[in-house]
Parts: structure tokens; C-alpha cells; sequence
């Protein structure tokens, strides 16, 4: 049995269309993301190296989330973050600036991605939804560079409860009183 035909082939689509894309002036990660059927989003990411100036030996997400719904560790680590290899390590991290951050850190020079270089196979899934959020990567000797890509943002979703729920009460009530009237007069005019 072949298990590469029960892959799907999103991954290599995308990394083909990245690929083939016009290279950046400097490193940046790409990000993906596939709603799943059960309303939870999968993230995935590509280091595209080919234009940078440093090595990276790590990367971070920055997420305005207070707590993320995943678990932040890497599936070698028994968490519920893809890494490339058992090179590459996921855990939750400090943020730079937003609430809560996604680490993911090369465990030794060998797994480095290296000027020239593109690495994918970084992913999560969570049920918040996709927006824009800042990304930040990392040198072994202390440069860093940051940029934007999608990831789960906490989308505030405006409580339309509140006010729908003022005009339906509003509308019922009128409804209400409207039938009482009606119902008077009928009694008024014709005894039953």
C-alpha cells in the first residue's frame, strides 16, 4: 500500500506555488490556512529563507490570544505542534508584542534554515480564526527580523444578542399589545 496517496497534496501545491513565487529581498515565513470540518483552522508555515541576511535558528508567532486552545508543544515533545524534523522544537513562548507567543526553535546548527534555504512543515490547528499577526525570527548570534503572516487572531465578534434581542422584545411587545386591542374590541362588538 502506498501512504503517500492517502496524503493530501495541499502541502506540496503550496510549497510548488511558493516556490515558484518571486523570491523576497529578505527572509520571511509563510502562512497557510485550511478550515477544517469540524470549524477548527490548520496553520501552516514555510521559511523562506532564499533572501536573508542571517541564518535562522528560530522563529516566533506573537498572538493577541490570552491562552491559545492548542497544545503548544511539539508532537516529538507529545504536544500538538508539526516541526520539519526531530531538529526543530515547538513550546509556548514570550512574547514580543502580543499576549502569548508560538516558539519553535532549531536544536542544533544542522537544522538551521540557512541563507538560501526554504523549510516547511510547521503547522498547529486551533479553533480561532484566521487574521494577521507578527512574526519574528531569530539568528543563533542575536539578529532577528519581523514581519507579518496569518494565524489565529481572537476575532471579537460584536454580541448582535443584545441589540436584536432589544427589537424583538420591542416587536413582541407591540405584536402583544396590538392582538389585546384586537381582541377587545371583538369582545365590544360581538359577545360570544
Amino acid at each position: 500500500m502506498n501512504n503517500s496517496a492517502t496524503k493530501s497534496p495541499v502541502p506540496l501545491i503550496l510549497f510548488a506555488l511558493l516556490a515558484s513565487a518571486p523570491l523576497p529581498a529578505s527572509g520571511a515565513v509563510f502562512g497557510t490556512h485550511l478550515l477544517n470540518g469540524d470549524g477548527s483552522v490548520t496553520y501552516s508555515y514555510i521559511v523562506d529563507n532564499t533572501g536573508g541576511p542571517f541564518d535562522i535558528s528560530a522563529w516566533s508567532l506573537d498572538l493577541d490570544l490570552a491562552m491559545p486552545d492548542w497544545d503548544q508543544l511539539d508532537v516529538f515533545s507529545g504536544g500538538g505542534v508539526d516541526v520539519p524534523n526531530s531538529d526543530w522544537f515547538a513550546s509556548a513562548g514570550i512574547p514580543v508584542t502580543g499576549l502569548s507567543a508560538q516558539d519553535f526553535l532549531s536544536l542544533s546548527p544542522i537544522g538551521d534554515v540557512l541563507i538560501g534555504q526554504i523549510l516547511g512543515g510547521f503547522s498547529f490547528t486551533s479553533h480561532f480564526l484566521p487574521g494577521t499577526v507578527t512574526y519574528t525570527e531569530f539568528s543563533a548570534t542575536g539578529e532577528s527580523r519581523t514581519g507579518t503572516t496569518t494565524g489565529p487572531v481572537s476575532a471579537h465578534v460584536p454580541d448582535a444578542g443584545g441589540g436584536l434581542t432589544l427589537i424583538a422584545t420591542t416587536a413582541l411587545v407591540a405584536f402583544a399589545a396590538g392582538t389585546r386591542r384586537h381582541r377587545a374590541a371583538l369582545r365590544a362588538c360581538c359577545p360570544q
